[in-house]
């Protein structure tokens, strides 16, 4: 599915429009989205960083996933940057992007086999224990109950008091 966005400075009204349109059949586009925005906030958050002027664009009606907001982002910044006012259209075809995607993280998954270290299964599994080891001994250290051989447990005593 494609997408088109057409971002747009009002001068004269101090505000940024920016719409969203979904491709309804080949080449014909639909209007789904409408936002306008204060130039006052989109100029503070952009100050900030990008992560800011994102989170400023995106509104209950209008939340496009990071990748597109990004780009977004980058062409409200070109034309806040602009000296002329002339709107930016924005065309983004998800099948590319998905394909593009893809490749990347075959490549990451390529790089990441490279890496991977070859363990010899047959050296993991040989013992390597001391032949003075005994069971005993790790008993008698690692031990911190004492029982006291002199006091006898009765469990019918917890029974009589109820």
């Amino acid at each position: 599915m494609k997408q088109k966005y057409l971002i747009l400075k009002n001068d004269e009204n101090n505000e940024l429009i920016i719409r969203e349109f979904a491709e309804q059949s080949k080449e014909m586009f639909l209007l789904i989205c409408n936002e306008i925005y204060d130039s006052k906030i989109i100029e503070s958050s952009m100050a900030i960083d990008k992560q800011h002027l994102i989170s400023a664009l995106r509104t209950r009606n209008f939340y496009p996933s990071e990748i597109y907001a990004d780009k977004i982002a980058e062409s409200v910044m070109a034309v806040y940057g602009a000296e002329n006012n002339q709107p930016v259209e924005l065309l983004i075809d998800d099948a590319a992007l998905l394909a593009k995607t893809r490749e990347e993280l075959k490549t990451v998954a390529d790089d990441i086999k490279k890496e991977v270290v070859e363990l010899d299964v047959d050296e993991l599994l040989e013992d390597e224990f001391d032949e003075d080891f005994n069971d005993a001994d790790v008993v008698k250290k690692n031990c911190s109950i004492k029982i006291a051989d002199d006091e006898p447990h009765d469990d019918n005593v917890d029974s009589e008091k109820k």
